[in-house]
Parts: structure tokens; sequence; C-alpha cells
């Protein structure tokens, strides 16, 4: 039978042309939350970066001062070692932010082995076994393996008025690190001169601190360019660019007419007021970004209060609409409904002389003709197809088509007892064909439980000629768990249910199993608490069962001590109609907490928690002196 559109009730057609543009309407206000999500998503991820440039930028000016004191003390400047000592602190405590759990350093930025040299640097400066060029050269390196993180991380700011911003503040750490690298250098030719390769290298790094310096007044925010003029600025900074503008004019040092001590003070002050500036840069960001993913969390509720409110409308329309016409079309429905039950007495009211009243007249016109033919079609209906049926004349549709069924129920009545004689030997070959199929999935699973017995008997063969206890530990935990998955089989082709497996019973007897192949002594004892009639699939009893045999293995190798009295407790119960509870504890010695606070952990573990995780489900550990105890939820599909 074709579709047409035209047969389709008046609601469904009046829904379709009413929904079709809705449906556009929300499409494009659908992408548009779809824009706003991801936006919002893109602006999480730059304040995120952000936070993480900023902890990376201390711990650079950390190593920079340390730097800086290093060298000022080896040439003599700095008189003793506090001011060092002070340094490290300081570096250190920006290091340790790092690992703070609140704050997500991303890979990119994370220093890695960036940081590895700086605890033999620092015994070397404490040693003295050490030059102010190499400790220089050192800290410089990390500083700009740092900086190179850093320029990564700028590369993928989504966000164009961000990506400026970060680009400004990446010229801003450039230019500082520039200045740090200049006070050093011009510290170690005021007290002991530099050779020429060295004075080229100054005055290239004279020539990054000008470059960074213009790179970062043209890309910064007008505020933070306003915050550098009005903060690095003074007899100070005036100082330092003075000398800096006259060491390279001249390419020398001589006749800069300063000491090393007022050198070292001066730049010191020029270089803190930079780190100002330096945080204003960094904090503007943060504040930016999340002013704008602020800004568009409240567009988003915006477009998705215009969605509701279109919706909403649309709906509220549809509705009184479709009331004005079920008000129409109401009587002439109940009237066909009473004829389609058979009631011929029913008559439509005519109450207009519009097209729906016509349609009422020819609903009572159609009724009369019927009712003259309802007594032949009630003896019909009651099975006597011998009835003879008035037709009247060759327009009488209705008449042939009474004589038409009589006709055909009597054919149908012999066509439905020959069919039903078909469809009995169908069904017989069906019986028989599942006999066949769960005659070949018990087969199957019985099978797969030899062949897991062979692998097990093997296992133990092969650890009976190795000499290694662990090795022989390792061969014993594997056949533990061949044996758990051979059980599993073995339930299964041994019970009615050929799908899934009784767990109550399956525990109880994998309890023996473990028992007798790990020599258990009597006086370990243990109790299970299962929910009755409890049977799961064999997608979950696999996992679960090495679970357990993970479980039980562990407490009897390691839990008791000898002599002493172990109790195992196992609890399995619903927590949902598709999740478990499963508890189990034992009273032995605990883990060690050496292997408790580490990630290393053993394959068993590490098994059980990737066993967890198949089962989309979570575990929780706790061990101490009394005992160890875990909780693990599962689900099942």
């Amino acid at each position: 039978m074709n579709w047409r559109f035209a047969d389709l009730p008046i609601r469904t057609k009046f829904l379709i042309t009413l929904g079709i543009p809705v449906a556009g309407l929300v499409l494009l206000i659908g992408k548009q939350v779809d824009s706003s999500l991801k936006r919002t998503d893109v602006l999480g991820y730059v304040s995120k970066q952000a936070r993480n440039i900023r902890v990376i930028g201390d711990v650079m000016d950390g190593l920079q001062h340390e730097s800086a004191v290093s060298v000022a003390i080896l040439e003599g400047v700095l008189p003793n070692s506090s001011s060092l000592r002070l340094a490290r602190v300081q570096s250190d405590a920006y290091i340790a932010r790092m690992n703070d759990p609140e704050l997500t350093i991303d890979p990119l930025v994370r220093p890695g082995d960036v940081l590895r040299p700086l605890e033999s640097d620092r015994k070397r400066m404490d040693e003295r076994n050490v030059s102010a060029v190499q400790v220089e050269r050192s800290y410089r390196a990390m500083n700009e393996e740092l900086l190179g993180k850093l320029a990564e991380v700028s590369k993928q700011a989504m966000d164009p008025t961000t990506n400026q911003q970060l680009f400004a503040h990446l010229g801003l750490l450039n230019t500082k690190e520039a200045l740090s690298d200049i006070r050093t250098r011009v510290l170690r030719a005021l007290v002991s001169g530099l050779s020429p390769a060295e004075l080229g290298e100054l005055n290239e790094s004279i020539a990054l601190y000008e470059t960074s310096t213009v790179l970062f007044q043209r890309d910064a925010p007008p505020d933070v360019r306003a915050y550098y003029r009005s903060t690095f600025q003074g007899p100070e900074v005036n100082f330092l660019r003075s000398m800096i503008g006259t060491i390279h004019e001249s390419r020398s040092i001589n006749g800069v007419g300063t000491t090393a001590s007022e050198w070292w003070e001066l730049s010191g002050e020029a270089t803190a007021r930079l780190r100002q500036v330096e945080e204003r840069s960094i904090d503007s960001i943060i504040v930016a970004s999340e002013d704008v993913s602020r800004a568009a969390q409240k567009r988003l509720l915006l477009v998705l209060f215009l969605l509701l409110v279109v919706v909403g409308t649309v709906s509220v329309m549809a509705i009184v609409i479709m009331r004005g016409l079920r008000s129409t079309v109401s009587e002439v429905t109940d009237a066909a409904s009473a004829l389609a039950k058979g009631d011929v007495r029913a008559r439509v009211p005519v109450t207009s002389d519009d097209e729906v009243g016509q349609m009422a007249g020819s609903f009572n016109v159609m009724i009369e003709a019927i009712r003259s033919l309802s007594a032949s079609a009630d003896a019909i209906g009651k099975g006597n197809y011998d009835t003879p049926v008035i037709v009247r004349g060759d327009q009488d549709v209705l008449g042939h088509s009474l004589t038409r069924m009589r006709d055909n129920l009597r054919s149908a009545r012999e066509r439905d007892m020959e069919h039903n004689r078909v469809l009995l030997q169908e069904k017989e070959k069906v019986e028989q064909a599942n006999a066949r199929i769960r005659t070949l999935i018990r087969e199957i699973h019985h099978r797969v439980k030899n062949n897991l017995q062979v692998v097990s008997s093997m296992l133990r063969l092969q650890s009976g000629t190795i000499a290694d206890e662990q090795l022989q530990q390792v061969f014993a935990q594997s056949q533990g768990r061949v044996a758990s998955m051979a059980l599993i089989h073995e339930k299964l082709y041994k019970g009615d249910d050929l799908a899934q497996v009784d767990l109550s019973q399956y525990i109880k007897e994998l309890f023996a199993e473990l028992v007798q192949l790990n020599k258990v002594r009597e006086s370990i004892r243990y109790r299970t608490a299962i929910d009755p009639d409890l049977v799961l699939d064999l997608d979950t009893m696999v996992p679960l069962g090495l679970i357990l045999n993970e479980l039980i293995t562990n407490s009897f190798k390691h839990a008791f001590t000898e002599g002493q009295e172990g109790f195992i407790n196992l609890r399995i119960h619903r927590a949902d109609h598709d999740q478990f509870d499963l508890h189990y504890s034992d009273n032995g010695g605990g883990i060690p907490k050496e292997k408790l606070n580490t990630d290393s952990g053993t394959l068993g573990h590490s098994l059980i928690e990737s066993l967890v995780e198949q089962l989309n489900g979570f575990m929780t550990l706790e061990s101490d002196a009394t005992g160890t105890r875990y909780h693990i939820r599962f689900r099942v599909k």
C-alpha cells in the first residue's frame, strides 16, 4: 500500500506542517547552543592555561633570582649564603605549587626533566665547585626550556583576544629572562671582565631584551601597557636603561661609571618592578578569560531561555488550533466511530450548511442504506454463511460486499484449518532446532571448561618443575584464575539456563576450589551472604569470578600469619536494578603501607582495578592492622 500524506490524521498532518519550521528553528537555536558550549569549553581551557602559565612564571622568577644570587656570591658581591638560602626556599615553594592537587598542570607545561639539573647545580654551588659562568648558563638553560613549553601552550589558545594577550605575556617573560641574563653578565663583567665572545652574548641578550619589550608593548592590552609604563620607571629603571644603552652602543663594559654593588642593587630593584608587571599581566589574562567565560554562559542561558519560549509558544498555538479542529469534527468523528462499531442507529446532527454540514447529511444517507442490510450482516456475523443477502442492483456495493464476505468467510475457514496444520508442523521444526542449539551451546561450554582445565593442569605440572618460589606463586595465581573461569563454564553447561550462573552456588564451589588449590589450613574460616536467587550472565560472571579469585587468593596467601585464626567475610547484594555491591573483608595483617601508598601495585591489584573498570564499576580499599576491606560496586548489562 502506497503511503500518502493526505491519508494521515488531521492532527498528525497539522503537527507535521507546523513541526517542520519549528524543527528548523530549534536546529538553528541548537546550533547556537552548541557553539556557545564549545566557546565555554575553550574559554575554560584558556583560563586553565593562564593559571598554568602563572605557576611556571613563578618558577622561572624563582630560578632567575636564585641564579643571580649564586653568581653574586661567586663573584664576591654578596658576602654570605643567607640570601641564597632564602632564594632557594622561594624557588622550592614555587616548584612545590606545581604538585598542588587543586592545580591541574597541563602536560605541555609540566617541567618534567627540565629541573632535573637543579639539585646537582645547588650541590656544586655549596661546594664552590662551579664557576659563575657555569651557574649562569645552567639556570638560563632551564628557564629557556620553560619558556619553550609556555610558547607551545600559547599556540593552542583558540580565542583571538586571549591569544594576543598570551603572546604579549610571553613577550614579557622573554623580556624578564633577557633582563635577568643581562643582570648577571654585567655583574660578572664589573667584577672580573668578559671575554669577547661573552661580550657578544651580552649584546645579543640586550637585543633580545629590546625586541621582546617592543613585542610586549605592541600586543599587551591598554591597561597592562599603562601599568607597565607607570610601574617600570624611576631612578633604578633609568639607571638600568642607561647602562644597557651605553653597553649596547659602545660594545664594551668599560667606562660605565658604576660599581658591581651599585649595579646589583639597582638592577635588582628594576627587575622587581618588571616582576610586578608580569603579575599584573597574568592576572589581567585570568580575569579577562573568566569575564568572557561568564558572558558566554549568560549568552548560553539566554539562548536556552529563547528556545524554551519558542517551543512553549508554538506548543500553545498548536493546542489552541487543535482544540478548534477537534470541536469542529468531533460530532462527525463520534458518528463515524459508532458506525465503525456496528451501531447503525447513529445520526449526525446537521447544524450548518458548510462543508461539515454537507458531510453530516451524507453520513445520514449512508447510515440509512446500511441499516437495511444490518439484518443480513448480523446473520452472517453469527456464522450462518448460508444466509441469503439481498442485493439492490449493481450499485449496491454493500450488498455485493456482504455476499463476497459470506463466501470469503466460508473459504477463510477452510484456509485457516490448513494454515493451522502448517503452523503446527513449523512449530515442531523450531522446537527441534532450538533443542539442537541448546545442545550445541552446552557442548561449547563443556569444551571450553575442559580446555581451561587442561590449561590449569598444565600450569600446575609446569609449576612443579620450577624451583623459584616466586615463579611458583605466579603459576599458582594463573592456575587459580583459569580455574575460576572454568568453573563458570562448568556451571553453565550443567545448569538448565545456558546463559546465566547462580552466583551463590558458584562462590561456594570457588571457595572450595581455592581452599584445595592453596592448601588452606582449617583455622581459616569464611562466611558468605549472597542475595537469594541471584543469577548473572557470562559477560558479568567472568570478570567478577576473576575479581573474587584475586581477593580470596590474596587473603589465603598473604593476609594471615602462621597459626592465626583467619576469617573472611563476603557479601553481595543488589544496590539498584542494575547495580550490585560487593563487600569483601578479612581480619589479616593488612596491606603494608609502602604498597598501599604507591602507584606501582601488583599484578593482582592492577587486574582487580581493570576488571572493576570492565564491569563499569568503582572500588574503594581500606587496610590497617585489623585487616583489609574492599567495597566494589559494579553494573550488569
